[in-house]
This record gives structure tokens, C-alpha cells and sequence, in this order.
């Protein structure tokens, strides 16, 4: 039980940390943008522990599907399941922890270029309306506060439940609203700016992040927190889901073409051939 004692109470710490200072959180957002996939807690767990992992996943996943395996001596990442009558966690080992063999697969670990981010302004303009003419990051900065917009009329209930304690306490519903629309806009359009390597480029200042304090207890910023994490994870998966299928798309036209080719070579008669059969 030391060991899960131990585990909460850096959950706990950790939460306080990433709520009491607005670079906190932005470094949190930062890590969280890597582990998209993973939900809130889960997230809060690999910052506290391995703020620099790019691609986790449980030892039997890396050993049997992924056939790699994991590094001697390697310090698994706690995850802290609070779900059941007892707390339990289980250990997640980043990409850079494991090793490869001859049949080994590698984590697929996206990146936008030239050649992909027009597959991905036309998917952003189709899925959210979000003309592509505003370039990637002004698509996603309108589709994070377009879906933290969203999320506040599906969750206004509930959001205005957790607030007491807060510095939110005593907030009418509009300030309330806007308290939430701005934090949580602000903290998607910086996660997803950061997955997709455009948060140097496009800067946001410190005062945009700043409306995360008034989360300051563990309530509230557990609800902001998943609200920006759910709110992240979905644009990050249509854009990996874009990126896979260009990829695809491109090698299969790359065969098809080699398919062609040698098609038209085979067709040749028997006299264009030399001896030894090579075309």
C-alpha cells in the first residue's frame, strides 16, 4: 500500500502544481499533447513521472504486439486506476525505454509537412467548417474555442457543480461561461499547436493561460482537465487518422505505378529480353 499511498499523493501534489502557475500548465499541456490518447489522470501521471514521453504503452503491449522489448532496468510509468472499491495502479513504459528485435514494430509518431498538410486543412474544413485559407494554426485555434463552446453547453451542469472552494465561487453563469471558454480554448489551441509543432511559431502569451488558476481546487481542475484533454484528443485523432491515410494513399500509388511499369516491360515480346532473362 506505501507504494499507491505514494502515487496518490503525487497525483495530488502534481494537480496542485499544474493549477497554482500558468508555465506549470503549460509544460503539463505540453507532455499531454504527446500522450493524446490517454485520458486526464493518465496524462497528469506521465508529467509528473516522465514529462518527456513521446509514445507509452504496457510492457505485454510492447513485448507481444509491438515485439520490442523493454529495456533492463527501465522505471515504469505508474497510472493510478481510481475507478473500483480499491486503487490500483499498473506501470507504462515509454517508446524510449524499449529496444528493437529483427521483427520489431515501431509506434506510429506523426509530423505535419508540406506534402500532409493539405490532406489535413481539407479535413479541418470539412469536419469543423474551418476554412483552409486560414492556415493550420487559425483553423485550430477557431476549432478550439468553436469546441470548448460546445463542451460548455453539453457540461454547463455539471461544470457548475464542481466550482465551490474555488475562485470561481460566486461566479454568475455568463462569467462562469466565459471563465471556462476561455481557459479551456486557450489549452486546447496550445495542445494542439504543440502536437503539431507549431507552438514556437505561433506563440501564445502567458495571460492566455493565466485563467487556469481560478481552477485551484481539486475538483475544478480535474473537470477543466478532462474537458481539455477529451476536447484535444478527438482533433488530434481525425489528424493522425488524415496523416495514415495520405500515407497510404501515396504508397499505393508509388505500387501502382511500379506495377504499371513492370506491366509494360512484361508485355515486351521475348526478343527484348537478353539472355540471362534480366529485362
Amino acid at each position: 500500500m506505501a507504494k499507491l499511498e505514494n502515487y496518490v499523493e503525487l497525483a495530488q501534489q502534481t494537480m496542485r502544481e499544474i493549477s497554482a502557475d500558468g508555465e506549470n500548465w503549460r509544460a503539463f499541456l505540453a507532455t499531454a499533447s504527446n500522450v493524446y490518447k490517454y485520458g486526464f489522470y493518465d496524462q497528469l501521471m506521465i508529467y509528473a513521472q516522465r514529462p518527456d514521453a513521446t509514445a507509452c504503452a504496457s510492457y505485454e503491449i510492447w513485448n507481444q504486439t509491438m515485439r520490442r522489448y523493454v529495456r533492463r532496468g527501465a522505471k515504469g510509468i505508474a497510472l493510478l486506476d481510481m475507478m473500483g472499491d480499491v486503487p490500483r495502479y499498473h506501470y507504462v513504459f515509454d517508446a524510449a525505454d524499449t529496444g528493437m528485435r529483427k521483427d520489431s514494430r515501431s509506434p506510429f509518431v506523426w509530423t505535419i509537412n508540406e506534402e500532409n498538410g493539405a490532406a489535413i486543412g481539407a479535413m479541418l474544413e470539412k469536419e469543423y467548417e474551418v476554412s483552409a485559407n486560414r492556415g493550420l494554426a487559425g483553423q485550430l485555434e477557431e476549432i478550439a474555442m468553436q469546441r470548448s463552446m460546445d463542451y460548455w453547453q453539453w457540461h454547463q451542469d455539471e461544470l457548475r457543480g464542481i466550482v465551490d472552494g474555488s475562485f470561481l465561487e460566486g461566479y454568475d453563469e455568463l462569467n462562469l461561461e466565459i471563465a471556462f471558454r476561455n481557459t479551456a480554448a486557450a489549452s486546447v489551441k496550445y495542445m494542439l499547436l504543440s502536437r503539431c509543432n507549431l507552438a514556437r511559431e505561433y506563440q501564445i502569451e502567458p495571460e492566455e493561460l493565466a485563467g487556469v488558476l481560478e481552477w485551484n481546487t481539486s475538483a475544478a481542475s480535474s473537470a477543466l482537465g478532462s474537458a481539455i484533454s477529451e476536447l484535444s484528443e478527438g482533433v488530434l485523432r481525425q489528424i493522425e487518422r488524415t496523416i495514415r491515410q495520405y500515407e497510404r494513399s501515396q504508397n499505393h500509388d508509388e505500387r501502382t505505378d511500379v506495377y504499371e511499369e513492370r506491366r509494360v516491360l512484361d508485355s515486351r515480346p521475348d526478343s527484348s529480353r537478353t539472355a540471362d532473362g534480366a529485362e
